[in-house]
């Protein structure tokens, strides 16, 4: 038996001996504290008065409570929270020796009522808690037929795009549940705008950092934005979808069918849609059927399953612009592609969650298998230190079937605030692509410019890659000496996370000529490479009404192997990277926050950066990987500032923010010549340091008028500092973004209104002497409004002006219009809706990315003008209506 099985032992022997003199020793109390609708209510006070001896605590993020007593006497027990009346209980001397378990509180809301005469306290638009920010949706205006994403709009910082997606201060909602249970397909776009908002009493917006850490209370890494519904009493029931068929010009068309029946904790989900109106790149068909079910199988077992299928087909007209610095001078690439795609998806998962008092139990298995079909034709056209021409056919087949594998179990001891978690992850991802490309290039004497060389290539690349992957992390958590009545909690946390990655990549090239197919072994290569990290933590945890914070080390041991076939040289590189954890909460007030975080992990190089074999399924820019690649590790700080004001509902945010790259991977890219004395691109890798960046963003919100107007200034100024090499020689890229916007909203019963108008400037600049810098400027003014000319009659117009500069793809500062009308009928269930969209034809889709030393501007085809009459029935019945 080795150190460290004994040493796991040793732990686990300790805590259960320590568990039995808890036992012996105390007489424990413990309750929960929730509201009407059963959940648990976190920082609620709870007050115990054991003979002479008064005790004091707060309720965790559960809603739970605890308390020690030496002796059984009378007990009196007053509970109070935020937005909540009090209430108070007497209980007679607990038995001797045991633990006991006490009936649950529930908290009504705050409101008082006399004979038939409701007398409210004020309304609270919202409070900041910690991790949460709630909303009262009864602050808000509400209308017959409305739905969530109409009560989202009018929440400060929440913004839905024109795709649907949901964010909330810069950061997508990822994840949707309702009463603080799991709902559905947990999807935020799919749901807001199927459930009713009069359903709704309070919605929260919640910084989630998954399952196992709401249960133990340790929080680990970046988190992701999630909505929780809390809904009014006796409505987490009932029956809701819709179904509607669209037709309109230009061939458009669209149907979708979403049938949910929702009983509780039985949830059962059918959809389907078929459309061409994504307004995405490219022109689109998208048709997709899925079915969800939910449903408790045991007292504390939950059961979920998910099916995905979809099928697409894309059509895609692309103008692309690439400036790419070297030390010999710059090298412009224009191209223009044609191309269409299709392709299958099938997705499905199956879940399993079991929750109690103490134990937490969760395991998952999801699968995807996708398949796709892809023709291309692409023509470039390089100028500047290199003059080729290049027309690329591209017909490819891709095959990736996808499984993984979660399980987590957590327990919570009776000694309070001990807790010990293990959580597995395991994946096995295989891709596998064909390509069939015929090349034809054109060589130009650098110096005439005039043509010296066609040379017509056609070659098959066969690619297959698979990475399994395992996760696997340990956790305990041990208080220390926290007594039973104080605020203040102290635990050590120690924790272990090991990870392992393995890849393969068969890599084949043939070329075929008139002779036939044959490989080119110098293109052709089996590589595997293996990246595993062992990550031990140390932390010192302090957590009371104001102050909560996290300090501790990090020690991160890394091993990166590999090998190739044929070849005896292998890579074996270990890595040690000593980073600290720190994490700080101060609460001042409930309505302020100051917050601090600082991450630090290592990342291994991607399979294609580390391959010794030339890819030359881009003939004007080959890749050669590094063997000798390090791992590289990333420093992340963050601080935030987050204040809001519960009388009126403004709010406002501070966030700066800086990141740190050791051994980054970066490109060297290579000019060789060839023989014809041209030039020809090669892109190399290679580890280096000073890649590093920082940033500040800002948002303010101010309601005026009971919340009628809103006015929101947000915007940002970030710096990077990248580096990459041209031609062995080291180029320092520095780029400038800064973002400024103003909105203002109206929300009336008969108007909703939003303009806003945002800048953006970007600007970057290169060392090398032939680099010229690059500076873009945008200029955006929406204006989205929606009349309610009758109950049931309404409409609606959208504006947007778009200014570019800077762009070296020439395109027109393109003036969108749209706008609706709207007919319901049969007490809007039904409704009739006509449509028009980008009335002066003048959409078009343009972007920018910068990498390395290279910056790429592109303009894609998109079908923007058409006008689309739908049909619509909404599927809602709720008990006490909607």
């Amino acid at each position: 038996m080795n150190i460290g099985t004994r040493l796991f032992f040793c732990i686990l022997l300790s805590l259960f001996c320590t568990e039995v003199a808890w036992a012996q020793t105390s007489l424990r109390l413990r309750g929960v504290v929730q509201d009407t609708l059963k959940m648990g209510i976190p920082g609620a006070n709870v007050r115990l008065i054991a003979g002479k001896d008064t005790l004091n605590t707060s309720t965790d993020s559960l809603g739970r409570y605890s308390f020690n007593l030496k002796k059984p006497v009378p007990l009196s027990l007053l509970v109070r929270g935020l937005g909540y009346l009090s209430t108070s209980k007497d209980f007679a001397p607990p038995a001797a020796g045991k633990e006991q378990v006490l009936p649950a509180f529930t908290l009504k809301d705050a409101s008082n009522q006399l004979a038939e005469v409701v007398i409210k306290a004020k309304v609270i638009p919202m409070r900041l808690a910690k991790d949460t920010v709630e909303f009262n949706a009864g602050a808000y205006t509400v209308r017959e037929g409305d739905n969530v994403d109409d009560l989202l709009r009018q929440l400060p910082g929440v913004e839905i795009g024109k795709d649907g997606n949901v964010t909330s201060e810069g950061k997508e909602m990822t994840k949707l549940r309702v009463n603080g249970k799991d709902f559905f397909t947990n999807n935020v776009k799919d749901f807001i705008s199927q459930l009713p908002a009069g359903i709704v009493d309070k919605l929260q917006v919640i910084d989630d950092y998954g399952d196992k850490a709401n249960f133990t209370g340790l929080k680990t890494g970046e988190p992701r934005k999630m909505l929780n519904l809390v809904l009014k009493d006796k409505r987490n029931r009932g029956t809701f979808g819709n179904a509607g068929v669209s037709a309109g010009t230009n061939d458009r068309y669209a149907a979708n069918l979403n049938a949910n029946l929702w009983r509780e904790a039985r949830q059962i989900g059918l959809n389907g849609t078929t459309s061409n109106t994504n307004n995405g790149a490219g022109i689109n068909n998208t048709n997709q059927l899925g079915f969800n079910f939910r449903d408790k199988v045991g007292k504390n077992l939950t059961l979920s399953a998910n099916y995905i299928y979809m099928h697409n087909k894309t059509e895609l007209s692309q103008q692309s612009y690439i400036q790419t610095v070297n030390s010999l001078g710059t090298v412009y690439n224009e191209s223009a592609t044609q191309s269409q795609t299709k392709g299958a998806n099938h997705n499905f998962d199956l879940g399993l969650q079991s929750v109690n008092g103490r134990d937490f139990v969760q395991g998952s298995i999801r699968g995807a298998l996708n398949n796709s079909v892809s023709d291309g034709l692409t023509f470039s056209k390089q100028t500047g230190v290199i003059h080729q021409d290049l027309l690329n056919g591209n017909n490819s087949k891709q095959h990736s079937p996808n499984f993984n594998a979660d399980f987590a179990m957590a327990r919570h001891f009776k000694k309070p605030g001990r807790t010990v978690s293990l959580g597995v992850n395991a994946g096995n991802n295989v891709s596998k692509s064909i390509q069939d490309q015929d090349n034809r290039i054109g060589y130009y004497d650098p110096e005439t410019d005039l043509l010296v060389k066609d040379s017509v290539r056609n070659q098959i690349v066969d690619t297959r890659n698979r990475v399994r992957n395992v996760n696997a992390t340990f956790t305990v958590s041990e208080p220390l000496g926290n007594p039973a009545d104080s605020l203040v909690k102290r635990s050590l946390d120690f924790s272990y996370l090991y990870s392992f990655t393995h890849t393969g990549n068969d890599l084949v090239t043939s070329l075929n000529d008139e002779s036939g197919l044959k490989k080119v072994d110098s293109l052709s290569n089996r590589y595997t490479s293996s990246f595993s990290t062992h990550t031990i933590g140390l932390n010192y945890r302090y957590t009371a009404k104001r102050l909560n914070y996290s300090a501790g080390i990090t020690a991160q041991p890394n091993t990166l192997t590999g090998a190739y076939e044929g070849r005896a040289d292998k890579i074996n590189r270990t890595g040690f990277n000593l980073s600290p954890v720190a994490r700080f909460d101060f609460i001042p007030s409930p309505k302020t926050i100051y917050s601090l975080l600082y991450s630090g992990n290592s990342n291994a190089p991607d399979f294609n950066q580390l391959q010794p074999v030339a890819d030359t399924r881009n003939l004007q820019n080959v890749i050669i990987g590094n063997p000798d690649l390090k791992a590289s590790f990333n420093h992340t700080v963050n601080l935030s500032y987050r204040s809001v004001s519960p009388g009126n509902g403004s709010t406002l945010q501070l966030v700066l923010r800086a990141t740190a790259v050791q051994d980054q991977v970066v490109s060297n890219t290579v000019l060789i010549r060839d023989t014809l004395n041209s030039l020809k691109q090669e892109t190399r890798y290679l580890n280096t340091g000073g890649n590093y960046s920082f940033g500040s963003n800002y948002y303010w919100s101010l309601p005026i008028a009971k919340r009628k107007y809103n006015i929101e200034i947000k915007g940002g100024l970030n710096y990077n500092h990248r580096v990459s090499y041209a031609d062995n020689v080291k180029n320092f890229g520095k780029g400038i973004n800064l973002t400024q916007a103003l909105s203002m909203r109206i929300n009336q019963k008969w108007l909703m209104l939003t303009a806003d108008a945002s800048y953006n400037y970007s600007s970057n600049v290169y060392s090398l002497a032939s680099a010229n810098s690059n500076i873009i400027q945008t200029w955006v003014i929406n204006g989205d409004a929606r009349t309610f000319i009758l109950p049931s009659l309404n409409a609606g117009v959208t504006t947007s002006k778009t200014i570019n500069q800077g762009f070296a793809i020439p395109g027109r500062n393109p003036l969108l219009i749209g706008g609706y009308i709207e007919k319901t009928f049969f007490r809007r269930k039904g409704s009739f809706k006509v449509q028009g969209n980008d009335l002066l034809n003048q959409g078009n889709n343009m972007n920018r990315t910068i990498s390395d030393n290279s910056i790429t501007e592109s303009r894609s085809n998109q079908v923007t003008r058409y006008f689309l009459f739908t049909l619509n029935w909404r599927l809602q019945n709720f008990p006490g209506g909607g």
